[in-house]
């Protein structure tokens, strides 16, 4: 796991080695254990190593062909490398290390870039220079693990795994994108499409960018489909996930260095440590993190599998002064990002990066495999919209469902009426409205009159509506499992563990994220994974055969901290002082007696709007830091 960046100047043959080193530098915890510089005319590359596979200097990068004709610069994994490795030194290529880099370097130079990437299976973001064609070319994972900023200006491209690089090089002279704002308001992170600045863009997942003297062009070289579907009963759907998994285990579980798990006390993470276990000649080293609030706190069901299998296990306790951090986690990620588990993520990879170089994970689990609660209502959803008459579905169970929750509150069986009659109303296009910790209702009374303005017609949905007209399953699950998978997974979740790990110079593998286990959970039949309206249902039988059932069997708690508990107990002071500040205020995005209200109600304990207050603290945080400069990573918040 490493960090890259480069220039590419079209016009010019000069380039700045000391940008270069600057760019690179600033990445230094996602490569503190080696660093590399090249340039020639008109290209600079650079690197920072965290060595993984092949830890000698033969490892070194940026990494070139026999002839000096072709280099490269690289950060991920390739899971499948000593396989491909054999057929190319039978064709005549020579390797100097037993790296996946050189795989891909020689790989290019006998399939090209297109046949490569079809035949890699891993987690990467690279940049090939190709001296005698004078092109540059990005490519990046199919499922967006490892991220990729690039930016073209005044004939030159700027690209790295950070975007502090392009805004350390570029001087810091870049404009917010507001569109990119409104979407991190609606979702609290910033879409593929888009960056928190309106000059840099970021390489889509399962692309790959083609730079050349005098033109750019951008390909797809893969995406998920859900329309092949297949037949087969219970028992053989979970003996081939069964076996696909563990294959995913196995290779993810090749290291120079030691390895370990983070063990959450889920499904997902549980059954991963269970079969690293079954294969592992050794004691697996497991790492988990808990909080004192006993509603948020999951070690319970990580001791159990810790027990079961006598892993080497670890854990962390998160307080409420665990919140010093998020200056410095504001700075690592470099744009707008508001999930609440970054935090526990950054402890958790932290304590672990203490006894490991390599941590397997359990993240992509709940997108391929009908974990969160909206595929069962998509599920529930479709059969209400097939089998009741519009009137009842569009005019008579909303009014009724609001009802119900004005009196009752949003809670058991009331909240189970409210959800069937918002997923049920209207079409799948309509349940996309759903979403948004400042939805529809909130946006028209936190926004200024001069905001509205700048984004008119702007809609933060649109991105979910874009992917919903692509996606090719024969139902809405489907459908929300591939919308999910192309916004949700590497928006959110993936930038959030690749930030964490890397802040901590640790490597996180997911076996969920094998292209061909997506692949595989994609044909199975929505009704199958969703089976008796229970959320994962086919990978919970699996995990029956390794997991304590009640380990499995029980409510489905997210990775997070009390965070709104905090907010009252702890920290109404730190909301005050950096909501209401003058510069915040100056800024002209919201009304400001709206965010008094939404943060009086919350201390009161009349609504919980602490995913609200957490998307407004984490962006003024963020201005602070990038735009005002007036805060530091090693400011202290409580």
């Amino acid at each position: 796991m490493c960090g890259i960046c480069g220039i590419y100047d079209r016009q010019h043959t000069e380039i700045d080695p000391e940008r270069i080193i600057k760019m690179r530098d600033v990445m230094m915890q996602r490569g503190p254990d080696d660093a590399g510089l090249f340039t020639a005319p008109h290209i600079g590359l650079g690197h920072r190593r965290l060595s993984i596979i092949d830890i000698s200097a033969a490892g070194h990068q940026p990494m070139t062909n026999e002839n000096r004709t072709v280099w490269i610069v690289y950060n991920g994994e390739v899971y499948n490398f000593p396989v491909l490795r054999g057929p190319l030194i039978e064709d005549g290529h020579l390797f100097s290390s037993f790296t996946d880099t050189e795989v891909l370097l020689h790989g290019y130079e006998e399939w090209g870039i297109e046949r490569l990437l079809q035949k890699i299976n891993g987690m990467f973001a690279f940049a090939i220079w190709d001296a005698k064609k004078q092109e540059l070319i990005l490519a990046r994972d199919r499922l967006g693990v490892k991220p990729l900023f690039y930016m073209e200006r005044d004939g030159r491209v700027y690209f790295s795994s950070d975007i502090k690089s392009i805004y350390l090089a570029c001087g810091h002279e870049l404009t917010v994108d507001h569109e990119a704002l409104d979407h991190f308001l609606y979702s609290y992170c910033i879409p593929q499409e888009y960056s928190i600045f309106r000059e840099i863009k970021k390489v889509l997942p399962g692309h790959y960018i083609r730079f050349a003297r005098n033109e750019t062009t951008s390909r797809k070289y893969w995406q998920v489909s859900f329309a092949p579907k297949l037949k087969m009963d219970e028992n053989e759907y979970i003996e081939e996930l069964s076996n696909r998994l563990l294959a995913a285990v196995r290779s993810r579980m090749i290291s120079d260095v030691p390895i370990g798990a983070f063990l959450s006390g889920g499904v997902d993470s549980s059954l991963i440590v269970a079969l690293m276990a079954n294969v592992s000649g050794s004691a697996v080293k497991t790492f988990s993190m808990g909080v004192k609030e006993a509603s948020y706190n999951e070690l319970e069901y990580a001791r159990m599998v810790a027990d079961r299998y006598a892993t080497d296990h670890h854990e962390f306790i998160v307080e409420p002064d665990a919140l010093n951090i998020l200056p410095e986690i504001i700075w690592a990620y470099g744009e707008p990002f508001a999930d609440a588990s970054q935090v526990p993520t950054y402890y958790v990879s932290k304590m672990t990066s203490g006894h490991v170089k390599v941590a397997l994970t359990g993240d992509g689990g709940d997108e391929s495999f009908c974990g969160y609660g909206d595929s069962v209502a998509h599920y529930l959803g479709g059969k209400y919209r097939k089998y009741l008459p519009e009137f009842v579905r569009n005019k008579l169970s909303p009014p009724i469902a609001d009802g119900l929750v004005s009196i009752f509150g949003r809670r058991g069986i009331v909240s189970k009426i409210k959800t069937l009659a918002d997923y049920g109303y209207g079409d799948f296009m309509d349940s996309l409205n759903i979403r948004g910790v400042f939805g529809f209702d909130h946006r028209d009374f936190l926004y200024t009159p001069e905001l509205k303005d700048i984004l008119l017609k702007h809609d933060p949905t649109d991105v979910y509506k874009k992917y919903a007209l692509m996606a090719d399953g024969i139902d809405e699950v489907d459908k929300a499992q591939f919308i999910s998978m192309k916004t949700a997974l590497p928006n959110d979740y993936l930038t959030k563990v690749d930030v964490a790990t890397m802040m901590n110079s640790l490597e996180a593998r997911s076996p969920y994220l094998d292209y061909e286990v997506i692949e595989f959970a994609a044909s199975i039949p929505s009704g199958e994974k969703v089976k008796f309206g229970r959320q994962k249902y086919l990978l919970k039988k699996l995990a029956n055969r390794y997991v304590p059932h009640s380990a499995i069997y029980r409510k489905k708690w997210g990775f997070g901290i009390p965070v709104g508990i905090w907010f009252r107990n702890n920290l109404e002071r730190l909301l005050k002082d950096i909501l209401f500040s003058a510069r915040a205020s100056k800024r002209g995005y919201f009304n400001m007696n709206y965010v008094e209200r939404l943060m009086q109600e919350h201390l009161q304990g009349k609504c919980d709007h602490t995913y609200r207050l957490w998307t407004l603290l984490c962006l003024e945080l963020w201005h602070l830091m990038f735009i005002d400069k007036v805060i530091t990573r090693s400011e202290r918040l409580v």
